[in-house]
């Protein structure tokens, strides 16, 4: 191993630093609606934990986690598909799934902040690789694991650059947190606008809308009448992306044009790296074959069918994505349009569920068309949210290039934390 660190860290092997490797990987527990929350291994991701949508029963928790009980704190890694995301526990009532292992470092010589970090590091993600196994799908296994080297610098140091890279990821997390209130601010006012019609039925009973002053009240009707999605205001009408949107079918260059170093455009050819909002560029290509410009809608057309992004610059897209744009450039009116209309598991809001969907099928989905002005007026309050939504995720994209920048150097001493410091002063 490398021992080009400073005198006083060590290196040292996991099984030597641990506290508690509890592994649960077998079958997976009995799931119910509620209960004790269980966290899988589908969202352990990008270093945290994402909304967690199953439980086990209470009942059924000890003997479930009979080979031990997590604690807050701990470290979760997953061990295949995929192998390696991590996270740690701020929750210690929690069930773990299969395909997960828990660490607890020995407190006197880990922290548990820092092996968060050091975990997710290319030093250590680069040996659970090379000790993974699997054709088709790689996993490690519990004893290659504990032989995997970690950087153990004196405890104080390792408390320091937790903190230091803890600020970055809690500046990213507040992002993240607003943007989800921002975006479901502007669902709720699409709902209530273009799916419950709220404002027209309050017209209809001879009320006042909520929340909306007389001149936006004045563009609604206040009457229905019939059309081919049931009944919807009078004057609106019922469009489809054909007659409403611009639309690119993804098209794959040969993989021989890919490259991870940054040459030509950003390329994507499915999810694999989409974001809450916007994508993570990962990949580029050199030749291109269908592009997607700044703004317009990334449609998953493969399963998972229906997840949606936004492309924050031109970039290539390949067989597993669409790019949509509005004529009239509501995109705003668009996207959410789209995200009610396309829900989980890649459903369209009828309930028929799809394992892709071709040109024809897009062109032909249904969208609920009102006047200009209430397009025009939506598409610009919504706007304003959306804006918002796109300065917190450049500015976490940011945080996160620095926080990625500074881990392997200092959890290899080539930077130490108060040069780390002066670093992000420069940014703040």
């Amino acid at each position: 191993m490398n021992n080009n660190f400073p005198h006083s860290w060590q290196q040292i092997a996991l099984e030597s630093c641990m506290e508690a490797i509890i592994d649960y990987r077998g079958k997976t527990p009995q799931k119910t609606s509620f209960g004790i929350p269980l966290i899988t291994a589908k969202i352990v991701k990008g270093g945290r934990i994402n909304d967690i949508e199953e439980y086990i029963a209470v009942k059924d928790y000890d003997s479930w986690m009979r080979r031990g009980i997590p604690k807050l704190g701990d470290i979760v890694m997953t061990t295949e598909a995929p192998l390696g995301e991590v996270a740690q526990l701020d929750n210690a009532k929690v069930a773990l799934a299969q395909r997960l292992i828990t660490l607890r470092g020995d407190s006197k010589l880990l922290d548990n902040n820092y092996l968060k970090f050091l975990m997710q590091s290319a030093f250590v993600q680069n040996q659970l690789h090379a000790r993974a196994t699997g054709t088709t799908v790689l996993g490690i296994k519990q004893s290659e694991l504990r032989k995997i080297y970690l950087i153990v610098p004196p405890l104080n140091e390792q408390k320091a650059i937790a903190q230091i890279l803890s600020s970055l990821d809690d500046k990213i997390e507040l992002n993240q947190q607003m943007n989800e209130t921002l975006e479901a601010m502007a669902r709720a006012m699409f709902k209530s606008w273009f799916v419950n019609f709220d404002p027209v039925r309050a017209k209809m009973e001879g009320r006042q809308p909520a929340g909306m002053d007389a001149a936006t009240a004045d563009l609604f009707p206040d009457e229905f009448e019939e059309s081919s999605l049931g009944l919807i205001p009078k004057g609106w009408r019922v469009g489809t992306i054909e007659t409403e949107c611009k639309l690119v079918m993804g098209q794959s260059p040969k993989s021989e044009f890919y490259n991870t170093t940054g040459d030509g455009l950003p390329f994507h050819q499915g999810v694999t790296n989409f974001g809450a909002r916007f994508p993570t560029h990962k990949n580029f290509c050199t030749v291109c074959e269908r592009i997607a410009n700044k703004g317009d809608i990334l449609f998953s057309v493969r399963a998972p069918v229906g997840r949606i992004n936004i492309a924050d610059k031109q970039l290539i897209i390949g067989r597993g994505l669409a790019a949509i744009r509005h004529n009239q450039d509501y995109q705003s009116f668009l996207l959410y349009h789209l995200a009610h209309t396309f829900k989980e598991e890649d459903s369209i809001g009828t309930g028929t569920i799809f394992a892709s969907v071709t040109r024809k099928d897009l062109q032909e989905v249904k969208l609920i068309i009102p006047t200009d002005l209430i397009i025009k007026f939506f598409d610009a309050q919504i706007q304003v949210l959306d804006n918002r939504i796109s300065h917190n995720g450049q500015e976490s994209r940011t945080l996160t290039a620095i926080r990625d920048s500074l881990l392997p150097k200092l959890i290899s001493g080539q930077i130490r934390v108060n040069e780390a410091e002066k670093t992000i002063e420069k940014v703040a």
